[in-house]
């Protein structure tokens, strides 16, 4: 292992350890060695061998590449896919759920959204709304077996994963989010229902009519959240946790769905792609880069959280209109 560098090794754990933890103390308990030991190894006096490199980097997620090719530039990614049945869905968002409920015991959590899509986290709202998306992704998508000759009726509300979005929906309202949404983000939604429409897959106008009506009453408490500047439930008064949604307007097209975990300090990048899988890291640099293309748009972006009425009335028109379009094509 002549080629290997142990510094890098040791300095990309130190980055992803909590401030307070001690790194001679990780290294014995993980090696199953002395505390001497894991100084000497920490001060380069004992190579670290291959095995328990692997140790290591499975441990926190690193790349070895990195450390035998002396960079910090190569770094792995976690892919969560979901594979093409409804078990695996479910199992999906059960997952997310179980992240957030971790977040939320940790504290000092926030979220950066930059989406071309209505936020997965938002949906669950409306039942109707959540089950056009999910119908959508299991027939058109995924291509799910069960669901190749299959019709959309309101019977999909009878799904497990409603109700693990609506309680993925209340964690989530809890975290302070900052939202950057496209023009487009509402197009993905009420495209399906004209297709599906067109195509005899929603075989009544009035389930058509009704699920845009829904999509609608969607937009109006989106908007208000954003008036309001926080997140609640639609049969809440307004929010429980004041201040803690910052919503931005991008009137140029978002060209992925990027989301970042900021958790006492430490930062967690999704890529999403395929409507719900994503990529993965925590590493430090990538992360920082995300963050500050985040920022970036940001500042190309309006706020229309709390106040600027105007473009906020404009942003939220738009969505309306193309709703209203895809309507008057139905009718």
């Amino acid at each position: 292992m002549d080629s290997f560098d142990q510094k890098i090794l040791f300095e990309l754990v130190s980055e992803k350890m909590p401030a307070h933890s001690s790194l001679v103390h990780e290294l014995a308990e993980m090696l199953n060695i002395s505390t001497d030991s894991a100084y000497r190894r920490l001060r380069g006096q004992t190579k670290v061998s291959l095995e328990e490199a692997v140790v290591v980097a499975r441990k926190y997620s690193l790349s070895l590449d990195a450390m035998f090719h002396h960079t910090k530039n190569s770094f792995p990614f976690n892919y969560r896919g979901v594979n093409y049945n409804i078990k695996d869905l479910e199992s999906y968002y059960r997952g997310i759920l179980m992240e957030f409920d971790k977040a939320d015991k940790i504290g000092d959590t926030k979220v950066y959204y930059a989406t071309k899509d209505v936020p997965l986290f938002h949906i669950f709202s409306f039942p109707e709304v959540a089950a056009i998306r999910l119908f959508f992704w299991k027939k058109t998508i995924y291509d799910i077996a069960e669901y190749k000759n299959k019709t959309f009726t309101l019977n999909e509300l009878d799904s497990p994963i409603l109700e693990i979005g609506k309680k993925m929906t209340q964690k989530y309202n809890q975290i302070p989010s900052h939202e950057v949404w496209s023009e487009e983000v509402i197009s993905s939604t009420v495209n399906p229902i004209l297709y599906y429409f067109e195509s005899g897959v929603i075989e009544k106008r009035n389930l058509a009519l009704h699920l845009l009506e829904k999509i609608d009453e969607f937009l109006v408490h989106a908007r208000r959240q954003a008036e309001l500047g926080g997140k609640f439930l639609p049969h809440q008064d307004g929010p429980l946790y004041p201040g803690n949604f910052e919503m931005y307007y991008n009137e140029v097209t978002l060209t992925n769905n990027t989301i970042i975990l900021e958790t006492e300090g430490k930062r967690h990048t999704y890529l999403v792609q395929s409507a719900v899988d994503y990529l993965l890291t925590d590493n430090e640099i990538f992360c920082n880069r995300t963050m500050a293309w985040i920022e970036n748009i940001t500042r190309k972006s309006i706020n229309i959280s709390t106040h600027a009425e105007k473009f906020r009335q404009k942003f939220f028109a738009h969505m309306h209109r193309q709703v209203d379009r895809v309507r008057d094509r139905i009718r």
